[in-house]
This record gives C-alpha cells, structure tokens and sequence, in this order.
C-alpha cells in the first residue's frame, strides 16, 4: 500500500506543477461556465419570468360585455402584464396587429355587442362571432392565445347571466306562474351568475403541492454539466501517462523491481481518482460561492461527485486497455466524451430529452451523474431519491474495471 501511495503522490505532484493542467482543468470550466451563463441568463428560466402583452383594442360597445373585457385585460401582476391601446375603429387594430411588432393581439369589441349577446341568449341561441381576437397569421406566439382565453373566459360569464335571465323570464311566462316583472332585476341576476359561472368553478378545485417547488437557476444546470464535462476530458493526462510509460518500456523496466503490480496501476487511477474529485469539488464549491447554486442535499452531492470521480476513473483504464497508443487517445476520448455530454444532460437538463435517448445515454457516466445532480439540485430530490443514480454510477466504474483487468497488459506482445 506504501508503494501505491508513492505512485499516486508522484502523479498528483506532477500534475499540480504543470499550469497548463491547473489551467484546463479549474480555470477554462470556470470561464466557459461564467460567459455562457451570462450569455443565455434566462434560457434555462433564470431571470425575469414576467409575461408582457400589448393589445390593441377597439371597444365601441356601451353595455357590460364591453367594460367587462376591458377590466378583465387590465392585468399587472408579476406574472403577467398586460398594457391596452385603444383606438376608434377594427382597421386601427389590425393594421397595429399586422405593422407594429409591438403589439401582441388585438380585440374588437362591436356597437351593441351587449345588447346582441342579451338577446341571443334570451332566446335560447348561443352567439357567434360576437368579439374578434386578431394575431398574426401562422405565428408561434402564445401571447395572442392568453388574450383569447381571457375574452373567452368574460363572455363565458356573460352569455350565462343573460342565458339564466331567459329562463327566469320563461318560467314566469308558464300558465300557473305569477311574477312581477318589475321584480326581476335582470343586471344582478346577470351579474350574480355571470360571477359565479366565472369563480365557482375555480373556488371549488383546491389546489395542493406534493413533494419541493422546481427551482431553476441556469448556473444549477451549467456548473455541473460542465464540471463533469471537463473531469471526462481529464481522461487523457492519466490515459496518456499510462501509454507513454508503456511505450517507454518504463513499465517493463518496474515490473523486475520490487513494487506489485497492483500498486503500480492502482497508484496511478488512485492519482486519477483524486485528481478529478479535487477537480469536481472545486469547481462546485467555486460555484455555490460565486453562481450561488441550489444545493438541496449535501449528502447526495457529495456522494454524487465521488461516485463520478470512480466511474471516471473506471473509464479511463478500459480506455487505456483498449486504446493502443497516445495518438489513438486522442480522438477516441475526444469522440466518447462529446457524445456522452451531448445525450448524457451535460448541456441541458437530460429530464427534457426523449425517454428513448435518456434511456440510450446510460452507456455514458455523464448521464448517470447529471440525471443524479438534476435531481438533488433542479428537481428537489433527497438522497434517497437519486441512491439509484449512486448506484449505477458505481456499477458501471466497477464494470470498467472488471473488463479493463481482462484486457491491460503492463507491455505490449511483440509482433
């Protein structure tokens, strides 16, 4: 064990002399890190998340259904923001809607708008095409939708107050039946049921939380993605010295000496080990200082990043079993790790990757780490919920061992 553990010193001292390797593996993650977080501070829902609407309204109806509309659009909440123009006439509106990129939506409200929704109602008939929404044609915004619904949602109330006023209007009309007429006070049975049709429902639905609140801060997505990203890179300085001393013939020049094999291998992955946990934990702890990350449990981060560190490490010595010579490391670490951080979750969240590629990007340590830190840090998980993750992080390091002691040879058979 003396011996493992001089090897394993002699690699890390070696590494933390060279700048070049200090530089690549904190400084370069932190820089790429810090740029494309404040390049896209609120693609990933950091930031403002305030919706603003302008809508372009032409109101020329005097009754309820009118002010009804114009008060249910004057909406300025934190969440939603809605400013209305008015203008004179439906040719205003759709030339704003159609010429202004300014404006969202428009709404025109027609003369007599109410008196038209009373009367269809009180006869029975629901009306049609009584309030136009206008948008542009073939667009993808939902803005023009939420003005809709809100439309949709008061002329709902409306049509059932008038409606509600037919049938108190009917059945006073049938043989037996006597009213007043002068009792029926049609604007508060209207406005009564117009009210209840538009709250009742809502008032009647609770609504309730189970489990902890999605919290998204882009800088929770970027730290660990790019930190397991730049740990999988690392790969090759280890890889690489391996190679080197096996085409030196250094490792056959070590094998007649007094050091077991296993401390000579083992000390260098122990090196491997530490050097991307060092690596990992820096750059995690650089980021709760400074990107201020979500950190849900501590437990499970921590477990987490070492299983990450072992898996890796696995990695690396069947990569080095496999690959025969440094300039074949290049290009095969290059390409395992590109496509393992594009499918594995490394640069977005993996939850939002189809099933089928979430399932396909296990073949990667990537995923294994990042669907495990998606959950402690976006999703709200306990240590519980991500021990899954934890465990095939070590499965699958322990399963690279295992095929890397099958295929390394300390030098290679000659020819």
């Amino acid at each position: 064990m003396k011996n493992l553990w001089y090897i394993a010193r002699k690699d890390l001292l070696e590494t933390i002399k060279d700048k070049g390797s200090l530089f690549f593996m904190l400084v370069m993650p932190l820089v790429l890190i810090t740029v494309i977080g404040l390049a896209f501070g609120s693609f990933f829902g950091a930031g403002s998340s305030q919706i603003t609407i302008t809508v372009a309204m032409s109101n020329a109806d005097t009754g309820p259904t009118g002010k009804a509309i114009t008060q249910a659009l004057n909406i300025a909440t934190t969440s939603l923001k809605i400013t209305v123009n008015q203008y004179n006439t439906s040719t205003q509106v759709k030339d704003q809607v159609a010429n202004n990129s300014n404006v969202n939506a428009g709404v025109v409200i027609p003369a007599n708008a109410s008196n038209k929704l009373i009367a269809a109602s009180s006869a029975g008939a629901l009306p049609k095409n009584l309030v136009q929404v206008y948008s542009l044609p073939g667009s993808s915004d939902t803005r023009p939708t939420i003005i809709q619904n809100i439309v949709t949602n008061v002329l709902t109330s409306e049509v059932a107050g008038s409606t509600a006023i037919g049938q108190v209007y009917s059945v006073c009309n049938q043989p037996g039946n006597h009213c007043a007429q002068s009792s029926i006070n049609t604007q508060a049975i209207a406005s009564t049921v117009g009210q209840a049709s538009a709250t009742g429902g809502s008032l009647a639905v609770q609504t309730l939380t189970a489990g902890k609140a999605v919290k998204f801060n882009n800088f929770d997505q970027l730290v660990p993605g790019y930190a397991i990203f730049f740990a999988l890179f690392g790969i090759n300085a280890v890889a690489g010295t391996i190679l080197q001393e096996k085409e030196d013939g250094t490792f056959r020049r070590l094998l007649i000496a007094p050091v077991q094999r296993y401390a000579l291998l083992g000390g260098k992955l122990l090196a491997q080990f530490l050097l991307t946990l060092a690596q990992l934990t820096v750059l995690f702890a650089v980021g709760y200082f400074a990107f201020h990350l979500t950190i849900g449990s501590w437990p499970g981060v921590i477990s987490l990043l070492i299983g990450a560190s072992f898996a890796t490490t696995g990695l690396g010595i069947l990569l080095v079993s496999v690959v025969k010579t440094r300039r074949q490391l290049n290009p095969i670490v290059t390409l395992v790790v590109l496509v393992t951080s594009a499918i594995g979750g490394a640069w977005w969240p993996l939850f939002i990757e189809p099933t089928w590629m979430q399932q396909v990007a296990k073949i990667g340590v990537t995923a294994w780490a990042m669907e495990g830190l998606n959950g402690v840090m976006i999703l709200g998980k306990d240590f519980a919920q991500i021990a899954p993750d934890l465990l095939g992080l070590l499965v699958y390091g322990l399963i690279c061992f295992f095929i890397a002691t099958r295929l390394f040879h300390f030098q290679e058979k000659a020819a």
